[in-house]
């Protein structure tokens, strides 16, 4: 039966991928700080570790030996250094679970690779093994870290290539949503706004970006975790979506039309929405498919998806 370490898994995917392992039959050991209950009750197996805190989760997995492990919570190089380092060669695999920031050219601290990324990226198109990584850098300040976080990534998976002892997945991961646990509430903003009759501002001909559903993920993660993929891989719903695409689905379910409106100088604006670019700003999701992976569709979901919340919200109250 295989061993699967989970570094988080208290919230949002973590959970959903904890479960998913469990449902699979594997044994599951998770490690956090132990702040968040969870209701896993005996079913997983505990380790206690700040895995931002220098040597901590070292000194949790000593002796340990897993067949995979998926890291929920790396955002720096430092945190991707210790990973291999409590690891070493202990695991079957490391799976991070990345984001799709790494492609976003406006936040790189060096020279994006030429020529340009696509609007739609490919995971070719940034080549974690090539890019420079400095764990001098301040990643322990938390305002250095939330203005970086691209960077983080990028460099996080840039430790993880060249260092780890072990094969190397990095999940790519879109804009997860989801009806429960989504502590982000970047759906139920529109539904809100929308609720209330105020503006949900967009960038002057918005792009599209990618989103995906919190299940995919999971799934895919806990696929990751003990097949035979390595390397990059975009995990995201193949449609791309439009914040007009979001309202409409709000709006059919609530009867209620939305005020978009559209700025060019909307940057910086308290009612943008989260789903708002400037151009178009995703990823690609060929690789997924030819490994055998289905993300559903964004336009089979997001109906479902926006019922849930309204319902929730009370937003369907006065219909």
């Amino acid at each position: 039966m295989p061993d699967v370490c989970v570094i988080g898994g208290t919230r949002f995917v973590g959970k959903l991928l904890v479960r998913r392992l469990l449902a699979d039959g594997h044994r599951v050991t998770v490690v956090n700080r132990g702040r968040t209950p969870d209701a896993f009750g005996d079913a997983v197996r505990r380790l206690r570790a700040d895995v931002h805190s220098p040597g901590e989760l070292t000194a949790a997995v000593s002796g340990e030996r897993f067949d995979a492990v998926v890291h929920q919570v790396c955002y720096t190089p430092v945190a991707a250094a210790e990973t291999c380092t409590a690891f070493a060669d202990r695991a079957g695999k490391i799976v991070l679970t990345s984001s799709m920031e790494v492609y976003n050219a406006d936040t790189f601290r060096w020279r994006p690779p030429a020529p340009p990324m696509s609007a739609f990226a490919r995971e070719d198109e940034l080549d974690a093994a090539d890019y420079p990584c400095d764990t001098a850098l301040p990643w322990a300040d938390p305002a250095y870290l939330d203005a970086n976080y691209g960077e983080g990534k990028r460099q996080a998976e840039a430790v993880l290539v060249n260092r780890a002892h072990v094969p190397v997945v990095l999940a790519r991961v879109a804009h997860v949503l989801a009806a429960e646990d989504d502590f982000t509430g970047r759906f139920r903003f529109h539904v809100d706004r929308i609720r209330a009759g105020r503006p949900v501002v967009a960038h002057a001909r918005p792009g599209r970006t990618s989103l995906a559903l919190a299940g995919d993920v999971a799934g895919f993660l806990a696929s990751a975790a003990l097949s035979g993929v390595t390397g990059a891989v975009n995990v995201a719903s193949p449609d791309p979506v439009g914040v007009h695409d979001v309202c409409r689905a709000v709006e059919a379910v609530t009867g209620r039309t939305a005020r978009v409106v559209e700025k060019t100088d909307a940057a910086g604006d308290p009612d943008l929405s989260p789903f708002s670019c400037p151009a178009d700003f995703g990823m690609a999701t060929g690789r997924a498919t030819a490994l055998g992976h289905r993300f559903t569709p964004a336009a089979e979901w997001l109906p479902e998806l926006a019922r849930t919340v309204a319902e929730r919200s009370g937003a369907l109250g006065g219909r």
